[in-house]
């Protein structure tokens, strides 16, 4: 494993506390103003994911000064990641408000994409996105931002643009070029260090095997479905390929965690499995 573009590594490396000055430096890189903390909002790895459908996870922090972050990492290009990013977006900023209360209480959300693909048709690898008003240019509103940071269009770091060190070390840890970043930037040396410490990780490690499985069966399932040509190949397919396989993968898994001794609600969060079919398997 040497590189941190996938969606599910993008998670455990930034979304854990430990790492936590990695991931104050990455968004302060971003928004260009200092942040001094952030809380690590947990956010739950679905079956779906685990199973290698695209699903959502991101890691969503929030900073000293009560402004939102959702950091996204999409490795599949999506036509529609537009809209997509504009949901997800809406979504945190919505959810800001319990019943009853106040709008004067919105707090500023920031979206950031990190694509391993190239979206926006020029050459600028960083595009940063406002509501403005199309003639006289007036912001309508400081509490929607949302980047896209397209890995493909940044072809060298600059020790003047902080962003472009994470980028490098997004696409490769151990880089002769995150070597020298590393030499100048302390934290980005720190972040090497405890990406191998999560990677090296049992538990990481069967997470990601069970997560390359899943796709594999997913594509297979999928090619096969396109080969037969029918919607019943389709359906023979990934139920094949994904129900079976999976679960039983994840069954595995569960079953591993819980010889570890790890609690049963950690096993459910990480392997998508109810409480009561992990009990069950302490019969096995």
């Amino acid at each position: 494993m040497n590189s941190v573009t996938d969606d599910l590594l993008f998670k455990l490396v930034f979304g854990d506390e430990r790492n936590k000055r990695a991931l104050i430096h990455l968004l302060s890189s971003v928004v260009g103003f200092k942040i001094t903390d952030v809380d690590i909002r947990k956010t739950e790895m679905t079956p779906e994911f685990i199973g290698g459908k695209e699903s959502r996870l991101d890691v969503l922090a929030t900073d000293d000064e009560g402004r939102l972050y959702n950091i996204e990492l999409q490795k599949q290009n999506d036509i529609h990641m537009r809209e997509r990013s504009l949901f997800y977006w809406s979504e945190v900023f919505y959810k800001q408000l319990d019943k009853g209360e106040s709008y004067d209480l919105l707090c500023k959300t920031i979206c950031i994409n990190i694509l391993k693909f190239k979206l926006i048709n020029d050459d600028k690898f960083w595009h940063t996105y406002h509501m403005w008003e199309d003639e006289t240019h007036e912001l309508l509103t400081d509490l929607e931002e949302i980047h896209f940071l397209e890995l493909p269009k940044m072809k060298e770091f600059s020790k003047k643009n902080p962003i472009t060190w994470w980028l490098e070390y997004l696409k490769n840890p151990h880089s002769k070029v995150v070597k020298q970043i590393g030499e100048f930037e302390p934290v980005i040396k720190e972040a090497v260090k405890m990406f191998d410490v999560i990677t090296s990780d049992k538990k990481t490690q069967e997470l990601l095997r069970m997560r390359e499985k899943g796709e594999r069966d997913f594509n297979s399932a999928m090619k096969s479905s396109r080969l037969e040509g029918r919607a019943e190949g389709l359906e023979k397919g990934i139920v094949k390929g994904i129900e079976k396989g999976i679960e039983k993968e994840k069954k595995e898994t569960a079953l591993s965690m819980l010889t570890d001794g790890l609690p049963v609600s950690t096993i459910s969060k990480y392997t998508g499995l109810s409480p009561s079919e992990i009990q069950s398997l302490k019969s096995r």
